[in-house]
């Protein structure tokens, strides 16, 4: 591992969490109601929902009240100056459209990109639907 002061890469935002659950309609209503977040997009297979410049992406699965991954947004994405820096610490960098998602110290899936990666014309429209 190379050993430096500086960072890989810069974190600005939590651009999104990606949580399990066992009733989507549900965590969608919930989630609206106490939180005031806004419906981003939604599917048969997943919600997302809007606040500040992060979103909440609901899922349902088998393991329902677990959070699946985090994307931090970066300040300067750069995909093949990430991935090599990436592979550099040792780590085995997984491509996801725009973004990587690499295994923390205890095998949380954590994804790396674009700080508005998902968020472009939603944060400037408020969240609502064009």
């Amino acid at each position: 591992m190379p050993e430096t002061n500086e960072p890989l890469s810069k974190a600005v935002t939590v651009n999104h969490i990606a949580i399990t659950v066992s009733d989507l309609a549900r965590s969608k209503e919930w989630y609206c109601r106490i939180f005031g977040l806004r419906v981003i997009q939604q599917s048969a297979e997943s919600v997302l929902l809007g606040f500040g410049e992060s979103m909440l992406v609901l899922r349902p699965g088998d393991n329902p009240g677990t959070v699946s991954h985090f994307m931090f947004g970066l300040a300067v994405y750069d995909a093949g100056l990430i991935e090599a820096r990436l592979a550099a610490e040792g780590l085995a960098p997984q491509k996801d459209s725009d973004s990587f998602h690499v295994r923390d110290p205890d095998g949380l899936d954590v994804q790396f990109g674009d700080r508005m990666l998902g968020l472009q014309g939603f944060v400037e429209n408020g969240f609502r639907m064009k």
